[in-house]
């Protein structure tokens, strides 16, 4: 097979219109990304037989949006809204460049555009344009970022090596894999006015009374030397997306990355004894001034009443009602002191059982 031979069968070739010599042999470098490393953004039409597009992936910026949908619903005395759930909206706009290295690949790129915005359009019934036969669905693909569902599916289970997981993560350029959705904008620019400029499209003339062939501008033909595309993207997902359900493929979306199972963090016995410890420390600190609180509260209210006692008018049955309120709250005081006594020897046994393991530790 010849070097030119060879180079028909790439679907990127920078001199496809107008190939070299096989003498000198140039493959542009975008070429080989594309070719050999399958570095592009597919366009998949579903209709007609599924005419694909494939361009290099010169990305300017590549971004997904993710937006659950909620409706809230403010209900008296409550300080926050209840939020109702809808759904999970998912948005994507992708902008990439379109460079050409020659005429010939200029040429190209224009058609792919083309065959790009052909795609943008419905199928319909008959000429008359009154009634749609199919809307214009598209699958776009770029490399392993954004395609659907069915291009991943979860290793065999079973005890292997976490390398395992990262060797069998791969993709593939066919177009056919790409993510279901609709483009809702597409902006082309062919930066007609930038540094960049066109070629002007040369055609050989032939020469006249045995005169050599000379090459010429065509007249009004011009081909863009860069060409930028901006699209959004509403994709379609193919399966239910969630937990539960036996959404079997929800695990890996959307990169179709499957991570091997987290290892259980098992801390040592006596680090196990150290943090229960601890916690029950923790607990006795807090109920001890919770009892010092209540004390607190109870001695101030006994106080005020003695007070009253103390200033009420000297009639017997004001000072006996007083009186036995006192008495009461003095038997609660008792009993709230006795609590606080409680909550620091609770206290103090933790703090020593805590103490004596932490030096072993």
């Amino acid at each position: 097979m010849s070097f030119i031979d060879f180079l028909e069968e790439l679907p990127f070739d920078v001199d496809k219109y107008s190939p070299l010599s096989p003498t000198n042999p140039f493959l542009d470098g975008s070429d080989a990304l594309g070719n050999k490393l399958s570095h592009v953004i597919s366009f998949k039409n579903i209709r007609d037989g599924g005419q694909d597009v494939y361009f290099k992936a010169f990305i300017n910026s590549f971004n997904e949006s993710y937006s659950p949908n909620f409706t809230p619903n403010e209900v008296f005395g409550r300080t926050d809204p209840i939020y109702q759930y809808k759904n999970t909206t998912r948005n994507i706009t992708l902008a990439f460049k379109v460079p050409a290295a020659s005429q010939s690949e200029a040429y190209e790129n224009l058609g792919r555009v083309q065959k790009l915005i052909q795609m943008l359009y419905p199928t319909y019934k008959s000429e008359n344009a009154l009634t749609l036969s199919e809307a214009p669905l598209v699958r776009l693909k770029v490399m392993n970022l954004l395609r659907s569902q069915e291009s991943y599916g979860e290793s065999e289970a079973g005890d292997k090596p976490d390398t395992t997981f990262f060797t069998e993560y791969s993709s593939t350029a066919d177009s056919s894999k790409g993510l279901l959705g609709v483009i809702t904008s597409c902006t082309i620019d062919s930066s007609l006015t930038s540094t960049d400029g066109v070629f002007n499209k040369l055609t050989t003339v032939a020469g006249t009374e045995g005169a050599a062939a000379s090459t010429e501008a065509e007249p009004n033909t011009v081909l863009p030397k860069l060409i930028e595309i901006s699209i959004n993207f509403s994709p379609i997902h193919e399966k239910t997306l969630g937990y539960g359900a036996n959404n079997d493929s929800f695990g890996m979306f959307p990169y179709g990355v499957q991570l091997s199972p987290p290892l259980e963090a098992k801390l040592p016995k006596g680090v196990q004894e150290k943090v229960k410890l601890k916690r029950t420390l923790e607990e006795a600190r807090q109920t001890a001034a919770s009892a010092q609180q209540e004390l607190d509260k109870k001695a101030a209210k006994a106080l005020r009443v003695y007070d009253s006692y103390m200033a009420a008018p000297e009639t017997s049955a004001r000072r006996g009602r007083l009186g036995r309120r006192s008495a009461r709250l003095d038997g609660g005081n008792r009993d709230a002191y006795q609590s606080v006594l409680d909550a620091r020897a609770a206290v103090a046994e933790a703090q020593e059982a805590y103490d004596d393991i932490s030096e072993f530790l």
